[in-house]
């Protein structure tokens, strides 16, 4: 698929970089070197196509993503980088959580959601409680899906996502004055 991708033009994702094997990013490295790819198992040398991109991702080494392994700093200069935040913006997000959750039917009002963007908001500035990224709103959701109350879904995800030296319970009071 790499090799297609790049004899084709096409825009090829790698997510998790960091997490490739160490072979796997030498040949990387090479492309991004010298513009060819070297195949080992097939002793072929491929040159991408002109319009041909790599675009790879990674979580930021950040208390959210602690055990994240960054990019060492060569690695790292080979790409121009693109930092994306969560939404500061509580309407966008509730916007895009609530246009995800209620794709195929409708899970949760958006006032609901709107809620829980609120909370998560609140998680990513308290620094002792867990965080509730984008993403886990979206677990959210799928446990109000599944029947549970949107306080109980996030108790839950909050439980889940806690790290060892966070104490979700602290944050469960604020919860209760936020979401219905």
């Amino acid at each position: 698929p790499v090799k297609q991708a790049l004899l084709n033009g096409e825009w090829l994702v790698i997510n998790e970089f960091p997490t490739m094997r160490a072979g796997a990013a030498m040949a990387m490295h090479r492309l991004l070197n010298e513009g060819k790819l070297l195949i080992k198992s097939h002793g072929q040398l491929v040159e991408p196509h002109p319009q041909a991109r790599i675009i790879v991702t990674m979580n930021p080494p950040t208390r959210e993503y602690r055990d994240s392994e960054p990019m060492n700093s060569a690695t790292r200069e080979r790409f121009r980088r693109f930092q994306h935040q969560y939404p500061q913006d509580i309407d966008v997000e509730t916007e895009a959580v609530a246009r995800q959750a209620n794709r195929n039917w409708h899970t949760a009002p958006r006032q609901t959601i709107k809620q829980l963007v609120e909370f998560a908001h609140k998680t990513r500035d308290n620094q002792s409680w867990p965080t509730v990224s984008t993403r886990s709103l979206m677990t959210v959701c799928e446990h109000i899906d599944d029947g549970a109350s949107p306080r109980a879904a996030m108790n839950n995800v909050l439980w889940a996502v806690a790290e060892p030296n966070q104490n979700p319970d602290a944050a469960l009071e604020t919860l209760r004055n936020i979401v219905d």
